[in-house]
């Protein structure tokens, strides 16, 4: 058994005039994260078979488009697992998501996940 922390770190918006991301922004991005946890787990999980110590975080960068909410532009900024497969899992299962209330503006969000085994 593995388990996998997910922390939501840093958000920032852009085109909002410095005012920040309301409540309701916030969590919704977390929703749509939370998402990813059990498919991201599984490719994780795989590649603790050929590694029985792969552990460590990746931040994962993406836009919030404006109107639609789609995850775009998704890159890895770090990446501590060096892991290609989970990597490439990562940036698969969050470019699937979009906000459920798509705002006005672009957002860009910055998500760390820690990767640690159980054992």
């Amino acid at each position: 058994m593995t388990k996998m922390n997910i922390v939501l770190a840093l958000l920032a918006a852009s085109g909002c005039g410095g005012s920040g991301l309301g409540d309701a922004t916030r969590a919704d991005i977390q929703a749509q994260m939370q998402k990813t946890q059990a498919p991201i787990q599984a490719c994780y999980e795989g590649a603790l078979k050929s590694n029985r110590k792969l552990r460590g975080m990746i931040v994962v960068d993406l836009v919030a488009e404006p109107q639609t909410g789609q995850f775009k532009n998704i890159m890895i900024s770090h990446d501590e697992l060096q892991n290609p497969s989970v990597r490439d899992c990562v940036v698969a299962e969050v470019a699937k998501q979009k906000l459920a209330t798509p705002t006005s503006s672009q957002i860009s969000i910055s998500y760390p996940i820690n990767f640690a085994p159980n054992n």
